[in-house]
């Protein structure tokens, strides 16, 4: 390499050299393990609200695919069009068309500038709940929009992706990918990489990302996650889904599979349910912490291996309880075995007669018995010494943390007597397999019952598969903020309900789908020459027609027509009671960044700053023309006309709710003193500066 590199410097050529040791500086950066696939595929986003001017990147709105054409000049109804490649226009190509036949579009890594237009909400939750959020949008640009609102600050990821099977039943760049398209695997990689990389940075140092798939990616996935998530513990889950199975090949397909990505400070609470071993509800014996033995077993467990371990246990045998510990015995000497002392004196002896040790020194087991901790158990006349039972690290943390509680202890040997104040806690098992994960059963069928014979969607997931999925990572975290990106028919948005019903707590969920339609629906639609951006085409989107519905029936227990809902969850609880849970639906729009420079895009920005600062009561409408805004129930506020600092200074301070200040100001100066006057009681953000900045450097790096 360094060869070549000499010989580079030696061409006389400028913008040839140049270019030529560019070329090898990438080369130098080429992965020595990891997916090799195609990364630079280009992807682009429709916006059909935007209006077509004079140098627009746009499409022909009845051609899928990307062929793209730059606009360069409008008259009279008729754009002059020339063809381009990623953008760029191609000399001598060019062609009339009607601008009522055009679409705009941005290329992935164009500076976009998005807002968010309040379309619906339903509130039974009262003020002191938070907001889940559904929207409407293209996930890249919604992930944009959420680095600039949590960065840093989602407690679960939890998606769904296109498991590209071949069925046309996903998108890319605005064509359907199927089993004929030889880059199927690279355009789902570079999809799945660039949210990747976004939503990486938008969780906690403990937080948890979690992906499902299915066999026809999930080793991409496994070596893509391991490539860019490498800091995280990574396991995979196996989830039975459908018993009956689905004929695929030679054997019949049961489960899909979940990839779980710990953050580095992430922790997981034992549960009551590991999600695999039969039901224990009601056996008493599994309700009774397990005290374990105090013999060595498995690996290290011969005397030679552990020489300070092996001691003599001081036991009387009327009562019969433990006396005394003994001190480790000197590895050349044997044990005395005299009978009268047979049943006096506790040893190591393993169940094929020789010589063990125990796990636990006697400083340490001195403790334990103090606290009731160890304990005999029987005596075993073939090995002719007790068995003795201790209760680990494991049982005395519950202890500690209240999930197993002590109700007695025995006068005689001072033992104590467990049980759990919960059911008996246990680590999640890798395989899962509960038939309320059947997603057809609680799947297709839980989505007919909420929104009847009109709601279509393939393949949506059990409401309980999620909800577990969800426990395992925030039934410990009350205030999670978790966010899909991937929602589809909304069942993170059910899940989080119930789970926020049936253990307690205020998690809330942020929501994000596509409104795109199943490809009969739009050849149909396209046949009328109805496109997206129309109001009959929009309505038959699974954003407007499936997932808000749905979210919106969850809450209110009925139906868009007013009729309540009909059934019950597995736990008794009827659909039609609802949820005391708020959600507020918006559509993503984009703004010209010069009217938000101006100051005129404050209404669309509203609901981002209200996002912010957590979405903390309901959101209220302003167009920003008085001095400043401060709503009534949220804890934000916004200087709108800096030179009224002093009287908005003080409308702060009359607030004790207040947590978030945005200054609209382009001194950075000014900014600078106007918060140190307010002091760090408030975290303070500079408009329009940071939302510009965020949006122009949130682009092109995912895609380096």
């Amino acid at each position: 390499m360094a060869k070549i590199e000499d010989l580079i410097a030696q061409i006389p050529d400028e913008r040839l050299r140049k270019a030529m040791a560019g070329e090898i500086k990438a080369l130098k950066k080429t992965k020595k393990f990891g997916l090799v696939f195609e990364e630079h595929l280009p992807e682009t986003v429709r916006l059909p609200r935007l209006p077509v001017r004079d140098g627009e990147l746009v499409s022909l709105k009845r051609e899928p695919g990307n062929q793209l054409w730059r606009v360069r000049a409008i008259r009279k109804g008729i754009a002059t069009c020339d063809k381009a490649v990623e953008g760029y226009p191609l000399p001598n190509d060019s062609k009339d068309i009607a601008v009522a036949d055009l679409v705009v579009v941005r290329n992935f890594g164009d500076p976009i500038y998005p807002a968010l237009v309040p379309v619906d909400r339903v509130s039974r939750g009262g003020p002191e709940k938070p907001w889940h959020v559904l929207m409407n949008a293209d996930n890249f640009h919604a992930l944009q929009l959420l680095l600039y609102c949590y960065e840093d600050k989602v407690d679960v990821i939890y998606i769904d992706p296109p498991y590209n099977t071949g069925a046309r039943d996903w998108k890319y760049s605005n064509d359907y990918v199927d089993k004929t398209d030889t880059f199927r695997h690279s355009k789902w990689l570079s999809m799945m990489k660039k949210r990747l990389l976004l939503a990486k940075r938008l969780l906690k140092p403990d937080g948890v990302l979690i992906v499902t798939i299915d066999e026809h990616e999930v080793q991409h996935l496994g070596v893509l996650l391991e490539q860019h998530f490498a800091e995280y513990s990574r396991q995979m889950v196996t989830i039975v889904i459908n018993e009956k199975g689905v004929a695929q090949g030679k054997l019949s397909r049961v489960e899909e599979y979940a990839f779980f990505c710990f953050g580095p400070k992430a922790e997981i609470p034992p549960q009551q349910d590991d999600l695999l071993a039969p039901d224990r509800k009601d056996s008493k014996r599994f309700r009774l912490p397990r005290w374990e033995w105090l013999l060595r077993g498995g690996t290290n467990s011969k005397r030679e291996d552990r020489k300070q371990l092996f001691f003599p246990i001081y036991v009387d045998p009327a009562v019969p309880k433990i006396i005394d510990f003994g001190e480790p015995l000197p590895f050349e000497k044997e044990p005395k075995l005299a009978f009268k002392d047979e049943k006096r004196i506790a040893w190591p002896f393993r169940t094929d007669g020789s010589l063990g040790n125990w796990r636990v020194s006697p400083a340490t087991l001195r403790e334990y018995l103090k606290k009731g901790y160890v304990k005999l158990g029987g005596y075993d006349a073939k090995r002719k010494t007790w068995t003795i039972l201790y209760l680990g690290r494991k049982a005395q943390k519950q202890i500690e943390s209240g999930a197993i509680k002590i109700f007695e202890r025995d006068e005689r040997t001072g033992a104590v007597s467990l049980e759990f104040t919960k059911g008996e806690q246990r680590q999640i098992k890798t395989v899962w397999h509960r038939s309320a994960h059947d997603s057809g059963n609680y799947g297709s069928t839980m989505l007919r019952a909420i929104l009847g014979e009109g709601g279509v969607f393939a393949f949506p997931k059990s409401i309980y598969a999620v909800r577990d999925t969800l426990r395992v990572v925030a039934s410990n975290r009350p205030k999670a903020l978790i966010l899909d990106f991937f929602a589809g028919s909304g069942t993170t948005f059910q899940a989080t309900a119930l789970l926020n019903s049936e253990i307690g707590g205020s998690r809330k969920c942020i929501l994000v789908t596509n409104n795109e339609v199943t490809e009969k629906t739009e050849k149909a639609l396209a046949e009328k020459g109805v496109f997206p951006g129309d109001p009959e085409f929009e309505r038959h989107g699974v954003a407007e027609s499936v997932a808000w519905p749905r979210c919106k029936s969850c809450v209110t227990g009925k139906r868009g027509n007013g009729n309540s809902l009909v059934g019950d969850y597995l736990n008794g609880r009827a659909l039609a009671e609802g949820f005391e849970e708020n959600i507020e639906y918006f559509r993503l729009d984009f703004l010209d960044p010069a009217q938000v420079a101006r100051g005129d895009a404050f209404q669309a920005i509203l609901p981002i700053l209200w996002m912010m600062s957590g979405c903390s009561g309901e959101q209220e409408d302003s167009k920003g023309s008085q001095s400043w805004f401060i709503p009534d129930h949220s804890p934000f506020a916004v200087l709108i006309k800096e030179k009224e600092f002093r009287g908005f200074r003080k409308k702060c301070q009359e607030r004790t709710d207040i947590q978030w200040i945005f200054i609209v100001t382009d001194s950075e100066e000014n900014f600078a003193t106007m918060r140190r006057t307010l002091g760090r009681k408030y975290e303070c953000v500079q408009l329009y500066k940071s939302y510009l900045e965020n949006f122009r450097l949130n682009t092109q790096e995912v895609l380096a």
